[in-house]
């Protein structure tokens, strides 16, 4: 089995949407869909990304490939931060939640 060589991820920098489009973009304004990256978030796979999307706010959605047993399908927040002192670790919501996000890294052979 071909184990996926990842990274923590240390920074909203590090998932932010290249093509990502908010409320002030002009009329007909559109990127297309979001490039999102790949990532595994307590070991599962996901496409995680950090923008507005289309929204006045920013926040960071979670795309599972399967249904993560904590988070679902889909997920996402505004109320985000990335553990300045344990990178990967990302304290989400009001109640002391967190998870692990590492990013996969592509062979760019």
């Amino acid at each position: 089995m071909d184990e996926k060589k990842t990274r923590p991820a240390v920074s909203g920098a590090d998932l932010l949407v290249s093509n990502d489009r908010g409320m002030m973009d002009p009329p007909g304004h559109n990127p297309g869909p979001p490039v999102l990256t790949d990532v595994l978030v307590d070991g599962v796979p996901a496409k995680a990304g950090i923008g507005v999307f289309g929204t006045w706010s920013e926040r960071i959605v979670l795309f599972f490939e399967n249904e993560h047993p904590k988070y679902g399908k889909e997920w996402g927040t505004k109320y985000y931060m990335f553990d300045e002192n344990e990178p990967g670790k990302v304290n989400w919501g009001h109640n002391g939640d967190s998870f692990r996000i590492e990013i996969i890294e592509t062979d760019q052979s």
